[in-house]
């Protein structure tokens, strides 16, 4: 026990399992896990048995693991290939993702980012940038639902341009905006934007992805949407 705290002091390796255990929640997220329950998964599977409470992980370790995961060479299977890949492989574990059915007809999170990418696909076709912040807009939420927009950025970091995350991070801004709960300086703020339109647009997709029997893009489909208009841009 320390003096000051009254805390157990760390033992040799406690650092290195904490780690071990985090690396795979990560694991157990990536397959399509919640990250709460990961958490525990993952200490009970690697600690073989129970585990002491500090060396639980919390859930900005397990991003720091699920952002290892995504960049190139890592040894998750999931996670090789080119950026169009490792962006698949963010999205897809929002197949677990269940949502309230009175607000959220369409299904998971899933089903409504490809309902939003197809809307956003319908009103500007031709811009990747816009078109994959419809698509990772909601990464975040397989990983930290506390803290989904700065859990899903940080995993998407290298993946995604500055123009995509700035629509990402703002997001949450243009639904308050449509919803008239904006404050004064943050809605003048928005307004005078360069993108202002465009995240309006994203955050008009997303409230009207919500439809049961959407006949929605596959997830293959849209990342070979956003593969070929890198290919035409060069």
């Amino acid at each position: 026990m320390t003096a000051e705290s009254g805390a157990p002091e760390p033992r040799p390796g406690d650092d290195k399992l904490r780690r071990r255990i985090a690396a795979e929640a990560a694991r157990i997220v990536a397959r399509g896990g919640d990250s709460e329950r990961a958490r525990y998964r993952a200490a009970r599977r690697v600690g073989q048995g129970w585990v002491q409470p500090e060396q639980i992980p919390d859930h900005d370790d397990v991003r720091r693991e699920f952002h290892r995961a995504a960049s190139p060479g890592h040894e998750f299977a999931a996670f090789t290939g080119d950026r169009f890949d490792r962006i698949a492989a963010l999205v897809a574990p929002l197949a677990a993702v269940r949502q309230d059915p009175a607000r959220h007809p369409e299904g998971d999170a899933l089903d409504h980012t490809l309902q939003a990418f197809d809307l956003v696909r319908a009103e500007r076709p031709f811009d990747e940038e816009l078109l994959t912040a419809a698509l990772v807009h909601d990464v975040g939420r397989a990983i930290d639902r506390a803290d989904a927009v700065a859990a899903g950025l940080a995993v998407l970091e290298g993946l995604i341009t500055a123009r995509t995350a700035w629509l990402v991070e703002h997001l949450p801004a243009a639904r308050a905006y449509r919803d008239g709960t904006l404050g004064h300086r943050a809605r003048h703020r928005l307004e005078a934007h360069a993108d202002f339109h465009d995240v309006l647009l994203l955050a008009d997709a997303d409230r009207r992805a919500r439809m049961r029997g959407y006949d929605a893009p596959s997830l293959d489909e849209a990342i070979a949407t956003l593969r070929d208009l890198a290919a035409e841009d060069g």
